[in-house]
C-alpha cells in the first residue's frame, strides 16, 4: 500500500510551557493553525506518522530517534523492532557509536547466533540499518525514569568469546594497508576492518569514484566493477595480488567500458539493467540480490565513471556500445532488459536494434511515462495553463510555492551545483547532463515489440492512465500492465519493496521465455 508523507504529531493542550525554558517552549508550544479557540496551542509531541491511503494513521517512533549514518537517515526504533522479531530475542536497543557504525544490544532467552540475526536482517531491512555489531546482554542497564540507560550500555563490553567472533580484523600486508588508508579518508572513518563490506559501512556510487581515483594516485589500478563484485579490503586485496602475479587480462571484465557483471553465474538468459538517471548501476545492487539465483545480472552504464568520460553523442550511440559489449556475454536473444527513468530511451532503442537482427527483447518498463518531456512541449501550453488554474483556484497558496519551486528555486539549485561541483561529483553530473540532452533529443518511435510496464498506484488517479496510454503510441504490439506495490522512488531501495520488485520482475522473464518456447 502506498504511504503519503511523514509529519509529527500534536495534541491539543493548554499549558502555558515549560518552566523557565523559554527557547524550549516556543518549539513545541505553537500557535494553533486552526485558530479553534483564543490563544490555544498545539503540542508538538516528537511522535513520527504518515498517513496510508486508507485514512489511518501510522506510527513510526519518536523523531529524536532518528540518527544519520554515512549520509542515511535511519530510525533507530525501526531497526530495533526487526530484530525483536527474531526468534528468542526478547528486545533489542540500537544506537551509533563514536566510530560512526551502528551497533546493536540485545537479551534473549537464549545464546544468540549473531551471524544468522546478521543474515536474517540483511533480507528485511537496507544493507545501511543492519547493525555492524551485535552484543548480547543479560538485561539493559535502566535510569530512575526506567529508560534504558544508552551512556552505561555503550560501556558494556563483549565477553571474550563474542569479542573474538566481532572484533575487526585490521590490515596487515601494506596492500591491505593502502588500500584501508583510502577507504578510512574516504568514508571518513578512524578505522576498517579487512572484511567490512564498503557499501555497508557507508560506501555509495560516488565514494566509489573517490576510492577509484585516490587508488590510482597510488598506483593501483580498480575500477567500477572490480570493487563491485569484491566489496571487502581482503576479496579486493586478492584479486589485485592475483592479477599481478598472472599478469594476464584473458577475458578481464574490466575491459568493459559499459557492461558491468553484477552475478554472471546463473544458466537462465541474463537480465541487463539499464543504469539510473544517476548514470551508475550501483541502484540495482540490492534488486539483484532478490532476483532468481540462477539468473546472471549485468548492469550498463554510459560511462567507466573515470577520468576520461564516455560521453555519447545520441540514444542510438549509446545503444549501439550497450550491443556491442551485450553480445560479448550473449551471442542470441531472447534479451530481458529492465528501463526505468531517463534510460527507458535507451531500452527502447536497444529493442529496435536488436529487432533489425530478428533477435527478441523483453523490455521491462519501471513506472515511468515514454517520452515524458513532450508534456511539456509548446503545444500542450494550453492544457497545462488551464490545469494551473484548476490548482490555483483549488488551492493558491500551494500552488504558487509549487511553481516558484519548480520552475525558479530548483533549476537554480541544479545550475549551482553544476558550477560548483568538481571532482567525482563533477564527472557524475557532467554524465547526467549530457543523459537529459540526449533523451530531449531522441525521436521516439513505435518498436514491433510488445513492452511490460511495471505501475505503482498513484495519489493523481489519471496519471497511470496517462502512462498507459504514453506506451501504447509506442509499440505496434502489446502493453502489458503489471501493479506493483510502493511508489516510483522506492521500487529498488526500499528494502521490503525491493523483494517483491524482484518477484514481479522475475515472473515476467519467466513468461516471456514460456511464450517464446511455445510461440
Amino acid at each position: 500500500m502506498e504511504l503519503w508523507g511523514k509529519f509529527i504529531l500534536v495534541d491539543q493542550v493548554c499549558q502555558n510551557g515549560y518552566i523557565n525554558r523559554t527557547e524550549l517552549t516556543d518549539k513545541v508550544f505553537l500557535d494553533n493553525p486552526l485558530k479553534v479557540g483564543l490563544n490555544e496551542k498545539i503540542y508538538k509531541t516528537g511522535d513520527l506518522g504518515r498517513y496510508r491511503n486508507d485514512g489511518t494513521i501510522e506510527f513510526l517512533g519518536r523523531v529524536d530517534h532518528q540518527v544519520k549514518v554515512h549520509g542515511f537517515r535511519i530510525e533507530l526504533e525501526e531497526v530495533e523492532k526487526t530484530i525483536s522479531e527474531y526468534d528468542s530475542v526478547s528486545a533489542a536497543v540500537a544506537m551509533v557509536e563514536d566510530n560512526k557504525r551502528l551497533v546493536a544490544y540485545v537479551t534473549a532467552d537464549e545464546e544468540v547466533e549473531t551471524d544468522a540475526l546478521k543474515s536474517t536482517l540483511k533480507a528485511k531491512l537496507p544493507g545501511y540499518m543492519v547493525p555492524t555489531r551485535i552484543v548480547q546482554v543479560d538485561e539493559f542497564p535502566v535510569l530512575p525514569n526506567g529508560k534504558v540507560d544508552k551512556v552505561c550500555l555503550a560501556q558494556i563490553k563483549p565477553s571474550a568469546e563474542e569479542n573474538e567472533n566481532t572484533k575487526i580484523e585490521l590490515p596487515s600486508s601494506e596492500l591491505e594497508k593502502k588500500i584501508a588508508a583510502i577507504w578510512k579518508e574516504v568514508l571518513d572513518l578512524p578505522s576498517v576492518g579487512v572484511h567490512e563490506n564498503f557499501f555497508d559501512i557507508g560506501g555509495d556510487s560516488i565514494l566509489s569514484i573517490q576510492v577509484i581515483s585516490k587508488a590510482k594516485t597510488e598506483n593501483l589500478v580498480v575500477s567500477p566493477n572490480q570493487l563491485f563484485e569484491h566489496q571487502t579490503i581482503s576479496e579486493l586485496t586478492r584479486y589485485l595480488e592475483a592479477q599481478n602475479k598472472h599478469n594476464t587480462k584473458a577475458f578481464d571484465k574490466t575491459e568493459f567500458k559499459h557492461l558491468v557483471p553484477i552475478r554472471s553465474s546463473g544458466t537462465k538468459p541474463p537480465l541487463f539493467c539499464l543504469h539510473s538517471g544517476g548514470t551508475h548501476f550501483f541502484y540495482y545492487n540490492q534488486f539483484a540480490n532478490h532476483l532468481n539465483t540462477d539468473r546472471p545480472v549485468y548492469a550498463l552504464q554510459a560511462s567507466g565513471h573515470k577520468d576520461e568520460l564516455v560521453l555519447h553523442k545520441s540514444v542510438r550511440e549509446m545503444a549501439i556500445d550497450f550491443i556491442t559489449e551485450i553480445k560479448k556475454v550473449q551471442p542470441q536473444g531472447p534479451y530481458h532488459f529492465i528501463a526505468y527513468c531517463y534510460n527507458t530511451a535507451i531500452g527502447m532503442e536497444v529493442t529496435r536494434l536488436l529487432e533489425e537482427t530478428n533477435d527478441s527483447a523483453n523490455l521491462i518498463i519501471a513506472d515511468t511515462m515514454a517520452d515524458y518531456l513532450s508534456l511539456f512541449a509548446p503545444s500542450r501550453t494550453n492544457v497545462r495553463t488551464s490545469a494551473l488554474l484548476k490548482r490555483l483556484k483549488a488551492d493558491p497558496i500551494k500552488t504558487v510555492h509549487r511553481f516558484v519551486r519548480s520552475k525558479f528555486i530548483l533549476p537554480l539549485k541544479e545550475k549551482y551545483k553544476t558550477l560548483t561541483s568538481s571532482g567525482s561529483e563533477k564527472l557524475i553530473r557532467t554524465l547526467h547532463n549530457n543523459h537529459i540532452k540526449l533523451y530531449r533529443e531522441y525521436d521516439w518511435k513505435p518498436i514491433a515489440n510488445d513492452i511490460r510496464v511495471l505501475l505503482t498506484e498513484k495519489s493523481a488517479t489519471d496519471f497511470n492512465t496517462k502512462v498507459i496510454a504514453s506506451w501504447r503510441k509506442m509499440t505496434n504490439k502489446e502493453v502489458v500492465i503489471v501493479s506493483v506495490e510502493g511508489t516510483h522512488d522506492k521500487l529498488f531501495e526500499d528494502a521490503t519493496i525491493v523483494k517483491k520488485t524482484a518477484s514481479i520482475v522475475d515472473a515476467c522473464m519467466k513468461e516471456f521465455e514460456s511464450t517464446r518456447k511455445t510461440g
